[in-house]
């Protein structure tokens, strides 16, 4: 695998090569990526495909769906987890390993979506648009709770616990993707901090510390549930939603599970539109917390700039398209601002709503910018 020296936090700049033009390659694929399946559900619907296709099927054509899915996904995969990491000088596995660790996130992904969809049929054939509202929150609810199983198995991870006095535990996971960033897992309390141990080799020890003690006061400030909640209050309106659209005829067949998929589907692209703005309030929010509990941190700065160079390694961006495509804010926008808002209420928001995604078949959980062709951020994808 292609490394990158360690380096103390001060030293960390953005790279020369490829500085911002790999974020706006990662940024047009994502668009897309995300545009073609909206277009292509939007299509899809308008025609009454799934019901004219799929009228009386059952099990196997559920399947047929997941594995479709898959198939036309794997060349915008291909792209950004493995063509545009290499171009632009990326840290990134060799093609034989990729393969392996692209393989493995798919299928995990697509046994994952199969077992939803399986549920949302049942539950559709016995409780109608009830049951498919019912069985896809109660999929929220189980992937919250099982959000770090469920990504050692979608990608590979070696696990350290880290023992010490904290009221929330760490645990600090190895990845082989630059951009993992962890998160804070557990459901319906913070149960421990994750955090990636390349993050450790970035920002040094004292880095370290002071990023898991963001992770802290993300939790501490009610930040983290103010996520949770947003992101599972908009899944479930688009639950409502999707099953209302859903035809009569279609319910209790796989049809009508596709058609939920579909509708939802673009209902989780208005997601991608609106919710950033909340992710990035919450990240303005906590960077006002942290300066006024230690405002002598000069260290805070050159942070941003390691993890943003992990990242998209575009410290600036034009404000239209920060505003449109990014729930994290760019490295200037945080230097620069002085303010913020008082109360952080929903940091992550957007992001745990894309991975929330899968509980109603949406066709954009691997297809943002962000984790595009990268399994180990299809489950927790990048946070501040």
């Amino acid at each position: 695998m292609t490394t990158h020296p360690t380096a103390a936090v001060s030293d960390v700049l953005p790279r020369e090569t490829g500085f911002s033009a790999y974020g706006r390659a990662r940024l047009w694929l994502g668009m897309t990526n995300v545009g073609f399946w909206v277009a292509t559900s939007s299509a899809a619907l308008a025609f009454g495909l799934p019901h004219e296709v799929f009228a009386n099927g059952g099990g196997s054509t559920l399947a047929g769906f997941v594995l479709t899915y898959a198939v036309i996904q794997s060349p915008f995969d291909w792209l950004g987890g493995y063509v545009l990491p290499r171009r632009h000088g990326r840290d990134h596995p060799p093609l034989g390993r990729y393969t392996a660790i692209w393989l493995r996130g798919v299928a995990t992904h697509g046994l994952t979506f199969w077992l939803i969809a399986g549920g949302l049929w049942a539950a559709s054939a016995y409780g109608g648009r009830i049951g498919l509202v019912a069985a896809a929150f109660v999929g929220v609810l189980v992937l919250l709770a099982l959000r770090p199983r469920l990504a050692r198995l979608t990608a590979r991870f070696r696990v350290e616990k880290e023992t010490d006095d904290s009221a929330l535990p760490l645990e600090v996971w190895r990845s082989e993707d630059e951009g993992f960033t962890g998160g804070v897992a557990g459901w319906p309390h913070a149960s421990h901090v994750v955090l990636p141990e390349r993050w450790r080799d970035t920002l040094g020890d004292a880095g370290f510390a002071a990023a898991r003690r963001r992770r802290e006061l993300a939790v501490n400030s009610g930040a983290w549930v103010g996520g949770r909640v947003t992101a599972g209050v908009f899944s479930l309106a688009g639950f409502v939603a999707s099953a209302a659209l859903v035809r009569p005829e279609s319910l209790g067949h796989a049809a009508g599970v596709i058609e939920f998929g579909l509708w939802f589907t673009l209902w989780s692209f208005l997601g991608l539109l609106t919710l950033p703005t909340v992710s990035r309030r919450a990240v303005a929010a906590l960077d006002r917390l942290e300066r006024e509990t230690d405002p002598n941190d000069a260290d805070r700065g050159a942070r941003f700039r390691g993890l943003d160079a992990l990242q998209d390694d575009e410290p600036s961006r034009p404000r239209l398209i920060e505003m449109i495509f990014h729930p994290l804010p760019g490295v200037a926008s945080r230097l620069d601002h002085s303010g913020g808002p008082r109360r952080p209420g929903g940091w992550d928001a957007a992001r745990t709503n894309v991975f929330l995604g899968w509980a109603g078949l949406s066709l954009l959980t691997r297809a943002v910018h962000c984790n595009c062709g990268r399994p180990a951020l299809w489950v927790f994808l990048p946070t501040d």
